[in-house]
């Protein structure tokens, strides 16, 4: 299924002119320069690997760049963030880090465990980030999936960056987060980690508002809380409404104004907008 969905958007990019497969930091000024929709091949989970390490080589000459320890449960590399018992990375997890680093594959700590995430940091010799996670300290209710201040510092000390999440459930327990909840995870994560290892990781998915109607959001919704990969705790029931303002992502840009409204400077703006995480695409990808 993996190859089937990466042949599937390989030939995607190829056919059409306004796409473009994104595996240096060069490619994503390339593709903002010609207009072009640049595509991250990113795993949530390492199960595509299975035992084989020659599969993180093989997986990465496909194009995928970014690779997410667990997603939820426990695999092969260590545990999720939603188990009841945090084991943290094993042996072939440190084995797995050692070849992403070796090959230039950015590692990933959203969804994992707190214990895995911070011995992954201390396994890693290059940044690792969250790609998408909030901070504990903001919506302090019993959501395993965002990340508490130890693992923030972890990231960043790594030189890595966390992405700021809009999923609702991980805003706020409002069900319609508004633009305030969705900065105070910005500040947070910039009075932890520092402006320089801060990102975005919006989240946006096919069964949010409005994108999916109420019976194919709550069908994706109840599909994957079948499959263990849920629980209600961090995954409320549909709809999923995105940050006021910010709800799809054609309403981006208005995050821009709402960064600058909050006081963040043109500079630091940019930085948050991407510039970190292209830094750690040149530091783990290259040019």
């Amino acid at each position: 299924m993996t190859y089937d969905y990466i042949g599937y958007v390989l030939e995607l990019i190829r056919s059409r002119d306004d796409l473009m497969l994104i595996q240096s930091a060069q490619d994503v000024y390339d593709a903002k320069s010609h207009g072009k929709t640049g595509i991250v091949f990113h795993f949530q989970g390492t199960d595509p690997i299975g035992d084989n390490l020659n599969n993180v080589n093989l997986f990465h000459k496909l194009g995928v760049g970014i690779m997410q320890l667990t997603y939820n449960v426990d695999n092969l590399v260590g545990s999720g963030a939603q188990v009841d018992e945090d084991k943290g990375l094993t042996d072939f997890g440190r084995q797995f880090i050692e070849r992403c680093n070796d090959v230039g594959v950015i590692v990933d700590c959203s969804h994992t465990s707190v214990r895995t995430t911070l011995e992954a940091i201390e396994a890693s010799k290059q940044p690792v980030i969250c790609s998408h996670s909030n901070c504990k300290q903001v919506h302090k209710t019993e959501t395993a999936r965002n990340i508490n201040d130890d693992q923030i510092k972890a990231i960043a000390k790594s030189g890595g960056v966390v992405g700021v999440v809009g999923f609702p459930g991980l805003v706020s327990s409002s069900s319609r987060p508004s633009m305030d909840q969705f900065l105070q995870h910005v500040d947070h994560i910039v009075n932890i980690g520092g402006i320089d290892h801060i990102s975005l990781g919006l989240d946006y998915y096919p069964g949010q508002h409005p994108v999916a109607d109420e019976e194919e959001a709550i069908k994706i919704f109840e599909e994957t809380v079948a499959a263990g990969l849920w629980k209600g705790t961090d995954y409320p029931r549909p709809p999923h409404i995105y940050p006021e303002g910010i709800e799809t992502p054609k309403t981006m840009p208005r995050l821009t104004e709402a960064l600058l409204g909050r006081g963040y400077s043109e500079d630091d703006t940019q930085k948050i907008l991407g510039l970190n995480l292209i830094r750690v695409y040149k530091e783990v990808w290259g040019q």
